[in-house]
């Protein structure tokens, strides 16, 4: 991740993401579950094409074991979900931003749906992901305060 410390613009989607993490929405079993093993509370999932179709938590693998489904036949795919607030199940347009978004518009996207990862795609491709830390490291920076713009209009949203 790169942060913009010196004075500068606020800063846009590709300034603040994490490279390209995702799930392969084939992947099943144990291999899932090693996959999810990583600093984030939950990952994109990817077609063959690298296009975002929804997202798998901790918490989406929790839920299906205690359905009582059996840990090898969990794929992403089948435990995805949209990210939308509200969604519990995949929608055909999963919450993304591409590179080019403005930090207040992840932000917005941050107050309004109250998500834990926000996948950022480039021609429709995930190239990287934006978590909750990462808008709290870069509000924590000293050029950002209550009077900024960027809280302004947040609240506005």
């Amino acid at each position: 991740m790169s942060t913009c410390r010196q004075s500068c613009a606020v800063p846009y989607a590709k300034d603040i993401m994490y490279p390209r993490l995702g799930l392969p929405s084939k992947e099943r079993g144990k291999e899932l579950i090693n996959k999810l093993i990583v600093p984030y509370p939950e990952l994109p999932v990817v077609n063959d094409n690298r296009e975002v179709i929804g997202v798998v938590s901790e918490y989406d693998i929790l839920d299906a074991l205690q359905e009582g489904r059996a840990m090898n036949k969990l794929t992403a795919e089948s435990l995805l979900k949209c990210g939308h607030l509200g969604h519990l199940t995949a929608c055909k347009h999963p919450l993304t931003v591409t590179t080019s978004a403005s930090f207040n518009e992840v932000l917005n996207l941050f107050f309004e749906e109250k998500f834990s990862i926000l996948p950022v795609v480039e021609e429709g491709k995930l190239v990287g992901l934006i978590t909750r830390k990462t808008i709290i490291n870069v509000l924590a920076e000293e050029r950002y305060g209550p009077e900024h713009a960027i809280f302004t209009n947040a609240r506005a949203a």
